[in-house]
This record gives C-alpha cells, structure tokens and sequence, in this order.
C-alpha cells in the first residue's frame, strides 16, 4: 500500500494523454534517484521530457514507455531495474560494452545494476524509427553506416535525395534530423553542408546565444537560418515561458524556479524540488521510501 499515492498521481497523470508527462516523469525522476538509475530529481525532470520526442528516446536509449515503466514501480527498486532490461532481470555484466542484439541496443550499466554489480541495459531502436547499427567500433540507433568527412545533405524519410531530412554521418552512424518538427525546411547549402530553415518571416537571433523570440501559446517561435521557426512544447507535454534564468523562452512545465540553481528542500519526508520550471512536492513517505534528502537536486531513499 505504501507505493499507492504514487502510482495513483502516473495514473492520473497519464490518462488521456501519451508519453510521459509532467507528473509520471516527476514520479519516474523520484524513483530513479532513489534507485540508483539517475542522478537528482531536479537533474532528472529537466531532460525526461525529451523522450517523448523520437530524436531524444534513441539519444537516451530509453523510450517514454520505459519510464513509466520507472514511475510505476514506485519504491520497488527491482522492479524499476526490469523497466531497463524488457521487463526481465538485467544480466549481470563488466565493463562498459555496447553491442546490438537485432535491433535492439545493450549497454553494460551501472544503472541496471543491482549489489556492486552492472547490468545490461536495452533499448529497442525500432521504437523511433531507427535500427541498431553497430560500424567501426561504435554503436548506437541510426540509419545505416557512413564514412566520415562528408557534408551534411537533405534526404527524404526513405533516405532519398532532395527532401526535408537533415543527413549527418556521426561516428560512422548514419543520424537524421526532421526539420518538418520546427515548421521548418531542408536548406541544402552553407557551412557544413544541410541543415533547417525556419518556414516563417525573416528575423535575427535576439543574442549570440539565444535564438528563442518568443511564445506563441505553447508554440516556441525561434529564429533559424534567419526565418522564424516553430516548436509546439504540447509534444513533449510541457508549456512555452519565459526560460526561468531569464534567458529566452523555452518549452517547460513553469516558470517559478530555474531547476539550474534551485536548492531542493526536506521537512520531514517532504522533498520540494523544481520540476522543470515548476516548484513540487513529493512525499517520500507516501511512496514508500524511508528517507528524504536535499543533496544533488533532491532525492528520496530507502
């Protein structure tokens, strides 16, 4: 009964909405932490989102439904170890090898690990579309094999020429980038080679190191190769503001803390901490977990 508050917030959390959410990746963050899978809460909740993007699944070699696999696990850090391994017991492996077994990508973890030992952790590549490659000493989820040295080119989702795909040899993986995904298109030209033009008006970065101009509802409109671009942040489940720092806009669940520079809390069992933008609570004792500290961005344990 312990781990029920906690399942109850995924469930309610993912109903009639898919992919991780604000409050199953918080849960999934929570858990993560505790286990040994992730570093702080705070940490965790700033990239969980980006899996529910294709690009950023196969970049973390986890898929959205691995970590609600986490969050629903709750305090029961074997459980959450299977979310890493399909569903069985992650093998006990050494070292830090990666290899494809099909398509499926396995690396050798301390995060699947259990007693002072690593595991073997998998991560389907067909999941975003992509295949496991494995080419000259590297693996990782792409398109195929290529050689290096070669400009980035426009190619079509097929891998024909001329579309609206940005193609990059990447360690001798094949890796593409849809510019369709910011409403933008495949400019063929220009320092090394392809990449996206914002379909929108002319416009100029607002800074060197800023190119967001602002939000349009949850749309963030940035300025790409000097036309406007847009990225709708409900795809990921969050919101357009302000960026916390004050630093541009960005797709985030607030705009009350910056997850950077907060310092995460413990009353009790209570763990506040900054959810991407948004000040929370959790309580560590509900979930089932014996402990709260503030440490590393706020963590509970057993």
């Amino acid at each position: 009964m312990k781990k029920l508050g906690l399942i109850v917030l995924v469930l309610v959390a993912g109903c009639g909405n898919s992919g991780v959410t604000q409050q199953s990746g918080a849960a999934a963050c929570l858990t993560a932490s505790a286990c040994g899978i992730g570093g702080g809460i705070s940490a965790c909740t700033q990239a969980v989102s980006l899996i529910n993007e294709p690009a950023g699944a196969a970049a973390a070699h986890l898929s959205p439904d691995q970590v609600n696999c986490i969050a629903g696990a709750g305090s029961d850090c074997t459980a959450a170890k299977r979310c890493l391994a399909g569903g069985q017991t992650p093998a006990v492996c050494t070292g830090n090898s990666q290899s494809c077994q099909g398509n499926t990508f396995q690396q050798c973890t301390d995060f699947a690990g259990s007693g002072g030992n690593k595991g073997i952790q998998t991560y389907d590549c067909t999941t975003s579309g992509q295949m496991c490659v494995a080419n000259n000493g590297t693996v990782d989820c792409g398109y195929g094999t290529c050689a290096g040295g070669t400009s980035a080119t426009c190619v079509a989702a097929d891998g024909s020429p001329n579309g609206n795909q940005v193609q990059r040899c990447s360690n001798g993986i094949v890796q593409r980038e849809d510019c369709a995904r910011i409403d933008a298109s495949c400019n063929p030209s220009g320092i090394g080679g392809a990449h996206c033009r914002g379909n929108g008006p002319a416009c100029a970065n607002p800074s060197f190191n800023n190119n967001t101009l602002r939000c349009d509802g949850s749309v963030l409109v940035s300025c790409s190769d000097g036309q406007e671009s847009r990225y709708d942040c409900n795809r990921i489940n969050l919101n357009c503001y302000n960026n916390p720092n004050g630093t541009g806009y960005g797709c985030f669940a607030g705009n009350e803390c910056d997850p950077n520079n907060y310092t995460a809390t413990c009353v009790g069992l209570t763990l506040k901490f900054c959810n991407k933008g948004k000040v929370q609570t959790a309580d560590c004792g509900s979930a089932g977990f014996a402990s709260c500290s503030p440490n590393g961005g706020g963590s509970c344990s057993k």
